[in-house]
């Protein structure tokens, strides 16, 4: 079988990844209009793997895909680890959520939206003491909070080149790299103009987020803001957002004492350099949770585009032989693995269905030899 995935952001590197890992004998095209040191989406984000957090201000099925992925990373990432001798952080202390006193009415409609979609054994709430034992440098200036256990945050830093060093030992992956190429209707019957191949793909995925959005309806950008510091007076061990009516604030360690810092959705398809609007109110902001990031150094400031449609939600899109997942807004490593995972076992599984249905806008016509999906 013959597979083209257009598009190496996180999407098509998770699904060359995990297509390969099947082990039946699947051959790969990995094509990517940049090289693989290009910094997209995908690198640009804090990679949190918050169902929870999340779910409190998305769709309900926002939680139920995010605990899938959080199962699957968990069970993936090691598999990587060991194939590749890379070493990827996965930081599983979850994720901690306060306020500030003046902004108690934020804080109490948060309380009030969580414990309404959000079982009880996802969530405990500490006062003062319980948060001085849990994080101490923390409850220096807040008094309460909600802790949220079964979260976590990738090293997306550690997690691509892991990725690229195992696309260049997967002899059925052909990874080409500052290779643009246009999506036609030659798409549908598994043909890429310009290839010189006699023989189609069985699959051509189309994984180019924004670079889509000149075929996919309502598809538009929604941009995102990050600053990432080294904050040796700060000593977080876990996730930590921030809840403020104008501006809420997540915090994801690195490790070594650096943190990732962001909070803004603009809706634009600007994708240049920071702004100083955003920039004065990300580090204002994060002074206010611990006075040790005023001595911390500002290692690098990126904006990134996040594809989305009109609901927020991703689509996986069939015709004929191209299919296009798309719309994973800034949930990217919050969707990604259910998604692909659902949409693999849909195509190549004999036995497995569907269990995000409402996401595949498949034809109903028989996929694959041996499977009908069952929608």
């Amino acid at each position: 079988m013959k597979v083209a995935i257009i598009g190496a952001g996180l999407a098509g590197r998770v699904l060359a990844w995990r297509l390969n890992e099947l082990d039946q004998g699947i051959k790969i095209t990995l094509i990517d209009q940049h090289d693989r040191h290009h910094i997209g989406t995908g690198l640009v984000a804090a990679a949190m793997i918050a169902p929870f957090t999340e779910a409190v201000t998305t769709e309900s099925i926002t939680q139920d895909l995010g605990i899938i992925s959080h199962q699957l990373w968990t069970k993936w990432l090691p598999e990587l680890e060991k194939k590749t001798k890379h070493h990827i952080g996965f930081n599983q202390e979850g994720t901690l959520v306060v306020s500030h006193v003046q902004d108690e009415a934020s804080w109490q409609r948060f309380n009030i939206k969580a414990k309404a979609v959000i079982a009880d054994k996802y969530m405990q709430s500490m006062n003062h003491q319980a948060l001085t034992e849990f994080e101490p440098e923390l409850a220096q200036n807040f008094k309460q909070s909600v802790y949220f256990p079964n979260e976590g945050v990738i090293n997306n830093p550690e997690l691509y080149p892991a990725l690229n060093h195992y696309f260049d030992n997967a002899k059925s992956i052909n990874l080409l790299e500052n290779t643009k190429i246009a999506i036609n209707h030659l798409a549908t019957e598994g043909k890429i103009e310009g290839f010189n191949d006699d023989i189609p793909f069985d699959y051509i995925f189309d994984c180019r987020g924004n670079g889509a959005a000149g075929e996919l309806k309502q598809l538009r950008s929604v941009r995102g803001e990050v600053v990432s510091v080294f904050a040796p007076e700060v000593n977080f061990k876990r996730t930590i957002r921030l809840i403020h009516p104008r501006y809420p604030l997540y915090i994801a360690p690195r490790g070594k004492n650096q943190y990732i810092i962001g909070a803004t959705q603009l809706e634009n398809d600007d994708d240049g350099p920071i702004t100083v609007r955003s920039g004065l109110e990300l580090l204002s902001a994060l002074y206010s949770l611990h006075p040790g990031f005023g001595e911390a150094q500002i290692l690098h400031m990126h904006s990134g585009l996040r594809p989305t449609f009109n609901d927020n939600l991703p689509e996986v899109q069939k015709n004929g032989k191209l299919i296009q997942i798309n719309g994973l807004y800034r949930h990217g490593y919050l969707f990604a693995p259910a998604l692909i995972n659902d949409v693999i076992a849909g195509l190549f599984s004999k036995n497995d269905s569907l269990k995000f249905p409402q996401f595949m806008r498949f034809d109903s016509t028989q996929i694959h030899p041996h499977v009908t999906l069952n929608i």
